[in-house]
């Protein structure tokens, strides 16, 4: 459900980068607007419901709901080449930036996860140093961090009464008001982090060290331990999972990389003893978000390879892989759909995803906005 930090830090440093000439025309709807294009007869589609209206060179990186309701969206937009933090929430009608009291200012909030409309955290830094907040359902307050240092840009995922923040040396759950830490392995990089109750979650990445083979890194704890549970000898970079139950586990997956060749993505399947590729025809898409709606519908995305066309999705059925685009977003020509996070609006069989779109303003320049988009059944 949470992605992978590696697509994340990339597209931050190419925000940095970007040079604006024209902003395109802002989306905001409830339930999106303009056709969407399925590839597939009786497929869900998937409308925008916000797009363009932050300030130029802006993005979101993660995406969490309470229901119907009430979700946040979280990432960033340049003000003068300034980064600045977006919290952005949905209040059932429509998104608008997260004015509760007491949200901290930071450069990007990059990680969100809500376990109720009165329940909700979410993790940010800048150059000034990282940031967690809590949210009440009436204000935000800012949450002391762990004492082991350096977990960069850290994953966040939250269950009632505990929450997870995983970075690049160890695995940090606060309970209690109290910090404990799991160091991780030298080389071990995760990039996404979910759970399902305070006893079960899962970690995902890659173990990659000079002069040492890459394996993957499937990390399951158990409520007392983590153990990494990965196949024999695999070696891809696990990028994103999505926990359905105790004996059903999602994840998604890069091919090691390979010079002139593109990496393909994987989907894989844990039944509770064994791991299964059920990747099926995905084809042309870097997955970096994965979730479901808890009774065997699964939904893949990310960014497509070729950067042509609009957001693409895969949702496995049935066992039935089916190709499903989002909207083109109105107001100028566009390309580079990238989609981060993604989520379900609770049982209501819909999901949101968020992520970013770049804006073509002349023969080379393309820059980039926030997107948000939502499926229907």
């Amino acid at each position: 459900m949470k992605t992978g930090m590696y697509l994340r830090i990339a597209i931050v440093t190419a925000l940095t980068a970007a040079s604006v000439a024209v902003a395109p025309a802002a989306v905001s709807a409830a339930n999106g607007a303009g056709p969407a294009a399925p590839v597939a007869s009786q497929a869900p589609a998937w409308h925008t419901s916000l797009a363009g209206t932050l300030s130029d060179n802006s993005a979101l990186f993660d995406v969490a709901s309470a229901g119907p309701n009430a979700a946040w969206a979280v990432g960033v937009q340049y003000v003068d080449s300034v980064s600045q933090g977006v919290v952005l929430h949905w209040n059932g009608r429509a998104w608008q930036q997260d004015s509760a009291p007491g949200l901290p200012t930071t450069g990007v909030w990059h990680a969100v996860d809500a376990v109720s409309a009165h329940d909700v955290w979410a993790y940010g830094w800048d150059q000034n140093g990282e940031t967690l907040a809590h949210y009440d359902g009436k204000r935000w307050t800012r949450t002391p961090l762990p004492d082991e240092k350096g977990y960069g840009f850290a994953k966040l995922v939250a269950v009632p009464g505990k929450v997870w923040l995983v970075g690049d040396t160890a695995i940090n759950s606060y309970q209690n008001g109290v910090w404990k830490s799991t160091p991780l392995q030298s080389g071990v990089r995760i990039s996404a982090i979910d759970a399902r109750t305070s006893r079960d979650a899962w970690a995902v990445g890659q173990f990659a060290y000079v002069g040492q083979p890459s394996r993957s890194v499937l990390m399951h704890w158990n409520g007392s331990s983590w153990t990494d549970v990965a196949p024999a000898g695999s070696d891809l970079a696990i990028t994103a999972v999505y926990q359905e139950s105790a004996r059903s586990v999602w994840v998604t997956a890069l091919t090691p990389y390979t010079q002139d060749e593109p990496q393909h993505t994987k989907v894989l399947h844990w039944d509770g003893r064994h791991w299964k590729d059920v990747t099926g025809p995905v084809d042309g898409l870097r997955a970096s978000a994965v979730t479901g709606d808890g009774k065997g519908t699964v939904w893949v995305s990310g960014d497509r390879y070729g950067y042509e066309g609009t957001a693409l999705y895969w949702r496995l059925r049935n066992g039935v892989w089916t190709s499903v685009e989002g909207d083109a977003v109105p107001g100028g020509r566009t390309q580079s759909y990238d989609i981060e996070g993604l989520a379900p609006t609770g049982r209501t069989g819909q999901f949101w995803s968020v992520g970013d779109y770049g804006l073509i303003t002349g023969e080379s320049t393309s820059s980039q906005y926030e997107l948000i988009q939502r499926s229907t059944r």
